[in-house]
Order: structure tokens, then C-alpha cells, then sequence
């Protein structure tokens, strides 16, 4: 669908947009916590990839990671232009001193996910990186839907206690 976006087709991009958006969405709203926001995003992101289908390279990824990128940036962008607008003329906060921290609890996620069972893992990743509903996941892997928010909810509260520790 992105080849045909590249020729300006923009039949092509309407198709592209009714099977990609609820995904991407996901990905905004897991990001931003706040659907007209995301709403926003999304609008941008597809303005973005109509206009630069031509720069889309299949060699360096897939069309869905590209435009997962493009959803992710926009929202982060988003997240940072207002931590910069601060509220009641308030101090900007400092990212650079966070930095730290978050690298270290990156690398203390990632070992809490390597000790979940595989199955949990799974589902949080698609959940929460890949941004499926609960729904899309459960028709991926040919799971009950029940099984697969039962799955999140206990490899969250086994993060949590990892975390914790």
C-alpha cells in the first residue's frame, strides 16, 4: 500500500488508512492518554506518510514498523512540546537529569520481561510496543480474550513486584 501512496494514489492511502489506523491509534493513545490528542496525531502522521511515501524504503524495515515510527515520534513530540509550555510559568523540566533513570529502568524492564513465561511476555509486548488491543491480540494468537487480558493483567503485577524488588 505505501508503493502505491509513493505514486500518489489516493485511493491507496484511503485503503491503507482503514487497516492501519486503529493500530496506530493504539499506539497514540498508549503514548498520550488522551484520544483527541491522538487523534490529532494520527491525522499528522498519514498527512506524513502521504507526503513522504517516496522517501519509504522496504530494504530498511517494514511499511507497519515505518509507520509505527512515524505515529511514535509525532506523539513523543507532542509529550515533549508541552513538557516544554510549562503550566503556571513553572520551571521546564530538566530531561537530560532523568536520562539516567530511565535508561536504568529500561534495562531493569527488559530483565522483568525476560522472566516472565513467554506467553505473557508476548501479550504485553504486542500490547504495550506494538500497541494491539486486547481484541487484536486475542485474534493473533487464537486466544480467548479473557485468557489474553487475564495474561497482561498477571505479567503486569509480576513487572510490578519485579520492579519493586
Amino acid at each position: 500500500m505505501v508503493e502505491a501512496c509513493q505514486a500518489q494514489d489516493a485511493a491507496a492511502l484511503r485503503e491503507l488508512y482503514r487497516r492501519m489506523s486503529p493500530m496506530l491509534m493504539g499506539v497514540a493513545l498508549r503514548l498520550l492518554r488522551d484520544r483527541p490528542q491522538a487523534e490529532e496525531v494520527l491525522q499528522e502522521a498519514f498527512l506524513q506518510v502521504w507526503r513522504n511515501a517516496a522517501r519509504f524504503d522496504r530494504a530498511r524495515g517494514s511499511a507497519k514498523a515505518w509507520m509505527i515510527g512515524i505515529v511514535r515520534y509525532r506523539a513523543l513530540d507532542r509529550i515533549d512540546s508541552e513538557r516544554r509550555q510549562p503550566a503556571n510559568g513553572g520551571e521546564i523540566p530538566d530531561i537530560a537529569a532523568e536520562m539516567p533513570v530511565a535508561v536504568e529502568d529500561g534495562r531493569a524492564l527488559a530483565a522483568c520481561l525476560g522472566e516472565l513465561p513467554e506467553h505473557w511476555r508476548r501479550a504485553v509486548v504486542l500490547s504495550f510496543v506494538d500497541g494491539y488491543s486486547h481484541s487484536e491480540i486475542a485474534e493473533r494468537t487464537d486466544t480467548p480474550l479473557g485468557t489474553v487480558k487475564s495474561w497482561i493483567s498477571r505479567a503486569l503485577g509480576a513487572l510490578k513486584r519485579c520492579l519493586e524488588r
